[in-house]
């Protein structure tokens, strides 16, 4: 399911992943570390959303330097940092999203209000998201 082998990623002169190699089965896993452990600029280089220095990575098969289009429409990432907009609506912000992965404007918001009541923010969808608590604005980024 997942293959690093030697993986490396500079940043202007300091190493954040140094020859990391392991390889996951299918299943239930976490990763663990302290801060500035690389984990977060592991998840992004598997996403292809950082550029790997050296190595090779394989997610679900898929070359994550050459697929990294294909391996975003398989494997979903919430990223930590909050990326709201303020003065949107939590059905508004959903809907939002949607019509930025390609839904056209009308099934964008029928499914922004069908996964709001899924995560449990059906009766908070019309409160402004800048509003939400941190457990909320995960729930939000979740939808």
């Amino acid at each position: 399911m997942l293959e690093i082998e030697d993986v490396t990623k500079r940043y202007h002169g300091s190493v954040a992943l140094d020859g990391v190699s392991f390889a996951l089965e299918p299943g239930v896993f976490g990763l663990l570390g302290p801060n500035g452990a690389g984990k977060s600029t592991l998840i992004k280089a598997l996403m292809g959303l950082v550029h790997i220095s050296s190595g090779e990575a394989r997610v679900l098969g898929l070359d994550s330097k050459r697929d990294f289009r294909r391996v975003r429409e398989l494997v979903g990432y919430m990223p930590e940092d909050d990326c709201i907009f303020p003065g949107l609506q939590g059905v508004e912000s959903v809907a939002y999203a949607g019509e930025l992965a390609g839904l056209p404007r009308f099934e964008a918001i029928r499914r922004a209000h069908e996964v709001l009541d899924y995560v449990g923010l059906g009766e908070e969808r019309y409160r402004e998201v800048q509003t939400y608590s941190t457990g909320m604005r995960q729930k939000q980024k979740l939808a």
